[in-house]
């Protein structure tokens, strides 16, 4: 933890600024790096601890469902860490894919929220777009990957923390949410938590699954909340990978040859889920084998119909709410605060 990010933390149930307790340091970075301490409230006495570079920001555990969510994917991103650097995951052209109408030169000089980072490939990004501050949430213990991948950043910061207990004040010019609020317990809830940590003319970003032409996948709840969600991890992974390798060849074979050679514009019209398989067909193996274990290991997903967000967005009173479809199976939001 950089020293200067007690500036924007308070107590997640006070709200109020929190002071530090240093214990270790690390003596190899050029600005205040805290590796081992304590954030204390004055007002309400808890104490969170700062270990491993992060702060613990967390109140109560979560409902069984949510964690047995949260640990999925902090597997998941543990896992993948290092086989999927330098990938499209990593890619600026597919994160302002997901936050477009965003542009990458909205970040100069913003205080930015990266809620839900996952192992940090997004939070760095926003890092090096110029951001004045970044900070990344999750409440998985990819944190820690987080962490390692952004720690030589001056201006990125990590911090394990619930979306519905956020340690942070009104202060953020620019909060994005890529594929997080939809596995949440309550995804308009926590919409709203973010909106609330915008100042005036802030903006917000958010990605989430479509339930416009996901019926086919909507239709197989049952089997991920029931099986898939519960099986180890290992095993899910390897089952991932046996379903990459088979969809892998069908997009190399038949859907990128469709969209990319003059033959296939005769044939690609016919194809089911064109433009996202067609998408999916430029990912690497590896991203690729991520996307399945993304959809069979959550117990929570909720799929979000266009005026269902377009509710979400009116009711926070936002202006300039721009709802456009991603691939046809998914949607980005944006919104400003006034």
């Amino acid at each position: 933890m950089k020293l200067k990010l007690i500036n924007y933390l308070v107590c997640p149930k006070c709200k109020v600024p929190l002071q530090c307790q240093i214990f270790q340091q690390d003596s190899e970075l050029p600005w205040e790096e805290i590796l081992q301490g304590c954030l204390i409230c004055q007002t309400c006495s808890r104490e969170y601890p700062i270990l491993k570079g992060i702060p613990r920001m967390l109140l109560n555990p979560p409902p069984a469902e949510v964690q047995n969510t949260v640990a999925g994917f902090g597997w998941e991103w543990l896992a993948f860490d290092k086989q999927i650097q330098n990938t499209y995951m990593t890619d600026k052209v597919h994160m302002l894919d997901f936050i477009h109408p965003t542009g990458e030169g909205f970040f100069k000089d913003k205080l930015v929220l990266d809620a839900g980072c996952g192992m940090g490939r997004f939070l760095k990004l926003g890092a090096e777009f110029g951001s004045k501050e970044i900070i990344g949430i999750d409440l998985s213990n990819s944190v820690e990957a987080a962490y390692q991948n952004t720690r030589h950043l001056e201006n990125a910061h990590v911090v394990q923390a619930d979306i519905f207990a956020l340690p942070f004040p009104r202060v953020f010019d620019y909060i994005f949410s890529i594929g997080v609020l939809h596995h949440l317990d309550k995804p308009k809830k926590g919409f709203s938590q973010l909106v609330e940590l915008l100042n005036k003319d802030g903006r917000i970003s958010v990605w989430v699954y479509s339930k416009e032409n996901n019926q086919w996948v909507i239709s197989l709840t049952p089997i991920r909340k029931r099986i898939t969600s519960h099986l180890p991890k290992p095993v899910l992974l390897g089952i991932s990978h046996f379903l990459g390798f088979f969809l892998y060849l069908l997009l190399q074979v038949v859907y990128k040859p469709a969209n990319e050679t003059r033959l296939g514009l005769k044939v690609r019209r016919y194809l089911p889920y064109n433009e996202y398989l067609y998408y999916s067909s430029r990912l690497s193996y590896l991203s690729l084998v991520s996307v399945i274990f993304d959809h069979l290991v959550p117990q929570l997903a909720a799929y979000i119909s266009r005026d269902e967000l377009e509710s979400w967005f009116k009711e926070e009173n936002l202006a300039s709410v721009v709802i456009t479809p991603r691939n046809n199976m998914s949607w980005r939001g944006q919104g400003t605060c006034i």
